[in-house]
């Protein structure tokens, strides 16, 4: 007995399709997490060089120091920003995740329960053909 036969192809196909999207989803989100932490190592380094640049002079214009204090304090903001985008980001593979989960367990559940279904047809045609053994056997006997 095949899958169609317990009407649950339907829900099945949906709930596998349902899956591999929120697959998707989840895989989509990590390359977007991935690209936004090199962003926030790329700024962090940026701001760590000119740290150290700023340190290595040993004679500088006061506007220089401006300059290079305000760079600095700019790229301690993006890298405040970065941070945050990159812990929204977190946060979203996070409920993805759970949602790919849950659809993961939907999608188990019906499969049970159309493996579940296919049993029981089968042992109910099991039965009837016992029955319609029975009932030749029978007429056998009695000679008809």
């Amino acid at each position: 007995m095949n899958v169609g036969s317990t009407g649950l192809t339907t829900v099945l196909k949906v709930k596998e399709f349902q899956e591999r999207s929120a697959q998707r989803e989840l895989a989509a989100i990590k390359v977007n997490r991935a690209n936004e932490e090199q962003t926030l190592d790329k700024l962090e380094e940026s701001r760590t060089n000119a740290m150290d640049d700023e340190g290595d002079v040993t004679r500088i214009k006061a506007a220089d120091l401006q300059t290079s204090h305000a760079f600095i304090d700019s790229l301690g903001r993006q890298i405040s920003q970065q941070e945050d985008r990159v812990d929204a980001i977190k946060q979203q593979e996070d409920q993805k995740r759970d949602e790919l989960v849950e659809k993961s367990k939907s999608r188990q559940i019906v499969e049970k329960l159309d493996a579940r279904k296919q049993e029981e047809a089968g042992k109910e045609s099991e039965r009837k053909s016992q029955r319609v053994m029975d009932v030749l056997a029978q007429r056998m006997k009695m000679g008809f």
